[in-house]
């Protein structure tokens, strides 16, 4: 079974995704870092841009966003929807998947990587979210 069952329910979970995440230690880290980056998933297509580099006064540190080709991203990662779930649920090893080619890279990736240790409670939001939706994406919720 496939990890999205559309683009649609993908827009849906990363939209609530970026809200919970919006304030939190990853988003401030990239904030910091002055980073864009980017996802592009394929099967279902999304890119998903994580902006720490627009974002002004008063503003959460990160917007996130979908489809946007501007401002453009230090490092951009792209693989299949369904390593991105993985990647989201914390099960996927990054360092790995470039490896072997199971993640395609571009930009700084070694900036990029960097940012790795921030990302479990971003993990936890997206299963938390899942858990919500009946245990994993492509569900109906509950």
């Amino acid at each position: 079974m496939a990890a999205y069952r559309d683009r649609d329910e993908m827009v849906e979970i990363f939209g609530i995704l970026a809200e919970r995440a919006a304030s939190s230690q990853a988003a401030k880290a990239l904030h910091d870092a002055g980073m864009v980056v980017s996802f592009v998933y394929h099967n279902p297509d999304l890119v998903l841009t994580m902006d720490g580099l627009t974002p002004g006064d008063g503003e959460p540190p990160m917007v996130m966003r979908f489809d946007a080709r501007e401002p453009a991203p230090d490092v951009s990662f792209e693989c299949s929807a369904d390593v991105g779930h993985q990647f989201w649920t914390g099960k996927l090893d990054v360092p790995q998947a470039l490896g072997r080619g199971i993640v395609k890279a571009k930009g700084s990736i070694a900036k990029a990587l960097k940012l790795l240790p921030m990302m479990p409670p971003l993990y936890e939001a997206y299963r938390n979210l899942m858990d919500e939706r009946g245990g994993q994406a492509g569900s109906t919720g509950a």
